[in-house]
């Protein structure tokens, strides 16, 4: 491609020319961690762990982004660069280690190439595909991904477009999450698990809960109810919210960690939806459980 529309941004930076995209980064992939990662849901992560590949680069500007060592980072800063050949080298590598599933994150801005890898490997990597990502996606985007992901594991941030502007400056946010995870939810079909109790395939809706914001997030659940069935997703219900990665921002509310009472009205609003799937414990909120990049 010459010029980048791959996420919604629709920046149409052309990157193969040596211009960077919203993403903060240019035409070659960049890997900043890959890795075996005990720290997502059980049936993702479960007993050998999830074999993570963390991208440089975001489309997203969270102030609070727990990652921002490497999605705030411009293409120099930090990662190594990969071609194809490399990336699926690397899925290999993660598979021999153990790893129950390759876990693709923040591969947004690099979709194209990754789609390019997995179409050379499918026949022999024989484990599922997750693409994790911020929920802020393109479904022409997607589209390029059918057939190729198992697992797609999605944030869905907010329900309105205040929090969304605010706090990611994607006012079009909620709008664009709806239409991607239907298209998600259209290409796995409902979750399906195997004798252990691993995910092998379908859709894993993430919400994190902001402190002072567990109305929006009831909102945000509104929502996607509406979207897709509630039974036909898992959903996680984060309390990790870790305020150190907001320190630097002007959100005062955003300085401290979830309540307990914030946190578990989300969580029973949820099941009054109809919502299945996985909470955390209150100790989840702490850096200890972020990636050294």
């Amino acid at each position: 491609m010459t010029k980048c529309y791959l996420c919604p941004r629709l920046c149409g930076a052309d990157r193969e020319a040596g211009e960077y995209g919203f993403c903060g980064q240019g035409a070659q992939m960049r890997v900043a961690r890959a890795d075996l990662h005990m720290f997502e849901e059980p049936p993702i992560s479960a007993t050998r762990g999830s074999g993570t590949v963390f991208f440089s680069g975001c489309s997203l500007r969270c102030v609070f982004c727990q990652n921002r060592a490497i999605s705030r980072a411009k293409e120099k800063d930090i990662g190594r660069e990969v071609s194809v050949d490399e990336l699926c080298d690397i899925f290999f590598s993660l598979k021999e280690r153990g790893a129950h599933n390759i876990n693709l994150v923040t591969p947004t801005h690099f979709a194209d190439k990754i789609a390019e890898a997995l179409l050379r490997v499918r026949a022999e990597l024989s484990i599922p595909v997750v693409y994790n990502s911020s929920g802020y996606e393109s479904v022409e985007t997607l589209k390029m991904l059918r057939g190729l992901v198992d697992i797609y594991m999605p944030d869905f941030k907010y329900g309105s477009s205040e929090c969304a502007s605010l706090y990611s400056s994607a006012p079009d946010y909620v709008e664009v999450a709806v239409d991607a995870i239907s298209e998600m939810l259209r290409q796995t079909g409902e979750p399906k698990f195997d004798s252990d109790g691993l995910l092998l395939r379908g859709t894993l809706v993430r919400h994190l809960v902001l402190p002072s914001h567990r109305k929006d997030s009831m909102l945000a659940l509104d929502k996607l109810a509406k979207a897709v069935p509630p039974d036909k997703i898992l959903l996680s219900v984060m309390s990790q919210y870790t305020p150190e990665f907001a320190l630097d921002c002007p959100y005062k509310n955003l300085h401290r960690r979830v309540t307990s009472f914030e946190y578990n009205s989300v969580v029973e609003y949820a099941s009054r939806l109809g919502f299945s799937g996985f909470t955390q414990s209150r100790d989840s909120a702490s850096s200890v459980y972020t990636p050294d990049f």
